[in-house]
């Protein structure tokens, strides 16, 4: 029997209230969101609203300019067992909404930040095999020629590719260093990691990770005590998510899944487009410092070291 599952009324009975009733309801309004990953099935009815022209691009696409922000695409997924629908669960958590007249043959997702204007940059090469470190670069570049104000991230890839791809750090600097880039509240995950995995390679030089001007999300760890050591010394803004619930499947189904890293890029990426928005409400459309947003963040997600020990509950924890 198809369902609806409300992303907001999620958060918002999350235990200890930690994400304020008045960010709930600015609900991402007055922001702009690039979302990046490996495409995003469009043609679900709670994302059907997304699939508008100028909001949708492909890195491969023939074409594809990130200066003159061609390469538009249907942006679409194959969901194959090498993507299983990855972009599009996230997608749905974010920016899920159900449809005016709802079918109701179908499951639906409202998305914890549906009111804000979103972009859908799929970062895959041409023949849409692989993600490069270009296609990460491209996208997060024209991410900032978009005017975006949050860029949600869902991929890292490693900086040994950059060599056979012909590039170099001086080359990555470039991207993060211009102006439009810098202005943008960057998320992105930390490298992805199964869950048997004893977490030791947390911090592997993937790109964009470890960078000062994004901030590190992860899921919360089994054994957060071999994180911690690993997390808390180093001089970066990272975020950690503890979280179980449904997402929309690669078939439109509900069914739960595996929280990942990218899963808590999601989730964390949310809440600060609604903090953002409440934000800017408040202060004439203004937009904070980095220093401001990351304070504004901190209240509502617990200091790291409180994070050790068994989460049976949603948490969020942060390391500023």
């Amino acid at each position: 029997m198809p369902i609806t599952f409300d992303w907001s009324k999620t958060i918002a009975e999350l235990p200890g209230s930690p994400v304020p009733a008045d960010w709930l309801a600015a609900n991402g309004d007055g922001v702009k969101v690039a979302y990046i990953d490996r495409g995003v099935n469009l043609g679900l009815a709670s994302l059907e609203h997304v699939n508008q022209p100028g909001a949708k691009f492909f890195t491969g696409a023939p074409g594809f300019s990130v200066a003159k922000l061609t390469g538009q695409d249907l942006v679409g997924e194959a969901f194959g067992t090498e993507g299983r629908g990855h972009g599009t669960l996230y997608a749905s958590l974010l920016v899920g909404k159900i449809p005016a007249v709802p079918p109701a043959d179908k499951d639906l997702v409202n998305g914890l930040a549906n009111g804000a204007k979103y972009f859908i940059i799929k970062a895959r090469n041409a023949n849409d095999k692989k993600t490069t470190a270009k296609n990460i670069l491209d996208a997060i570049e024209l991410a900032g020629n978009l005017k975006a104000d949050i860029v949600i991230l869902g991929q890292s890839i490693s900086k040994a590719q950059l060599p056979f791809e012909g590039l170099n750090m001086a080359a990555v600097d470039r991207v993060f260093n211009l102006p439009s880039v810098q202005r943008m509240f960057i998320f992105a995950p930390l490298k992805n990691l199964e869950p048997s995995d004893p977490w030791a390679n947390i911090a592997s030089d993937n790109i964009p990770n470890l960078r000062t001007e994004v901030f590190n999300v992860a899921r919360l760890p089994v054994n957060f005590e071999s994180v911690s050591s690993v997390i808390t010394p180093q001089n970066i803004s990272f975020m950690l998510a503890g979280f179980s619930g449904k997402l929309l499947t690669k078939n439109g189904d509900a069914a739960d899944m595996e929280f990942s890293n990218s899963g808590a890029v999601a989730i964390m990426g949310g809440v600060a487009v609604l903090a953002l928005s409440h934000f800017k409400k408040q202060n004439g459309g203004a937009t904070p410092t980095r220093q401001q947003f990351a304070q504004l963040l901190g209240a509502c997600c617990s200091p790291l070291q409180n994070a050790s020990g068994s989460q049976t509950d949603p948490a969020f924890f942060r390391n500023f």
